[in-house]
């Protein structure tokens, strides 16, 4: 299989951005050109078009094949990613969130962990806190039942939300956190979503736009009207504006299931990824492997770049199994391959 590895923001300083955001959301730009590198040496860089060619035998490489993606759309992609890309001259590939596109709105698990974060530093126990919210949020009895909170850190508690509700619930929580606390408008300004002007440019130099629903909504949460709605949404809105097919889509979280997957079959998406090894049989170009990286998941003790932790992600050394429920799946597990 060639090797696809996915970022989702791209920021100048980590550090700094790490104080507010989702840290395995990032990735500094020096970071990045280093992975960007590493993988030039080690493969051919592609578009994702070549990659599908080349799973429908319809294409070689003269090496083993990669390709770069971005998920969810945020305007770091334009600023930092896109003008390194150009210079380096390496396709890539952007999946959107449609909703977001043009707003001053920030994707919902950004505005989750931040005012999560912030009600830690203002009450004594945020569980209690937070079990108030949750029942004034409409949560059901069922739902708090799924809902162990083991600590009260912020990206735990987002996973947890994120795993069990779904988004309309999610939406209804935020908005009670909202009640008890607010978040710095500046920080929510470093996490905007991409304009229609930016994916346009990025899309006439070359770079692959690809949907990722409409509001990223967890798909194998959500009713199949729910489900159906947001996967022809968005395409349908990426094509008017792009004045092209649409045929790439990701999961949002590499979350996919049976039906998820026929729905993005009879969606009309020809090529869909999620973040693991899992894939269905029948439907193996809806299901092809991704890796997702990060500003720290390729350095060594000393918090530098390592080649050998990177050799390690390509060849999937750390992923033993998903922790995802992809459901009853007729799966095959792609072997890894040597860069």
């Amino acid at each position: 299989m060639p090797f696809i590895v996915g970022y989702h923001r791209v920021v100048e300083n980590f550090d700094k951005s790490a104080l507010h955001a989702i840290p395995s959301l990032l990735t500094s730009v020096g970071m990045l050109e280093q992975h960007l590198d590493w993988l030039a040496r080690q493969y051919e860089l592609v578009s994702l078009d070549d990659i599908g060619a080349y799973l429908e035998q319809d294409r070689t490489f003269r090496k083993p094949a990669a390709a770069i993606t971005f998920d969810d759309g945020y305007a770091d992609n334009y600023r930092l990613a896109y003008p390194l890309l150009k210079r380096k001259g390496i396709p890539a590939a952007v999946f959107v969130v449609t909703d977001l596109v043009g707003t001053t709105q920030v994707q919902v698990y950004d505005k989750l962990y931040l005012l999560l974060s912030r009600l830690r530093t203002q009450t004594a126990s945020v569980k209690t806190t937070l079990f108030k919210i949750l029942v004034s949020a409409g949560v059901t009895c069922e739902e708090l039942g799924h809902l162990h909170f083991s600590n009260d850190a912020p990206l735990h508690i987002v996973t947890l939300l994120l795993s069990h509700l779904p988004q309309t619930r999610i939406h209804r929580v935020v908005n009670a956190l909202e009640n008890e606390t607010r978040v710095d408008h500046g920080v929510l300004d470093e996490m905007a979503p991409l304009s229609w002007q930016m994916i346009q440019e990025m899309h006439r130099n070359g770079i692959t736009i690809g949907s990722h629903t409409m509001t990223h909504a967890l798909l194998s949460h959500e009713s199949a009207d729910r489900t159906k709605e947001e996967l022809l949404g968005s395409k349908s809105v990426l094509e008017q504006q792009l004045g092209s097919t649409v045929q790439h889509f990701a999961y949002p979280d590499g979350r996919f299931n049976p039906n998820v997957v026929e729905a993005v079959d009879t969606a009309g998406y020809r090529y869909a990824y999620g973040i693991c090894r899992t894939r269905d049989s029948r439907h193996p170009l809806l299901t092809i492997p991704r890796k997702v990286l990060w500003e720290r998941a390729c350095v060594n003790a000393f918090g530098k770049f390592s080649s050998a932790v990177m050799n390690c992600h390509t060849n999937w050394a750390f992923d033993r199994y998903c922790a995802h429920d992809h459901g009853v799946i007729d799966s095959c597990r792609d072997q890894p391959t040597t860069a």
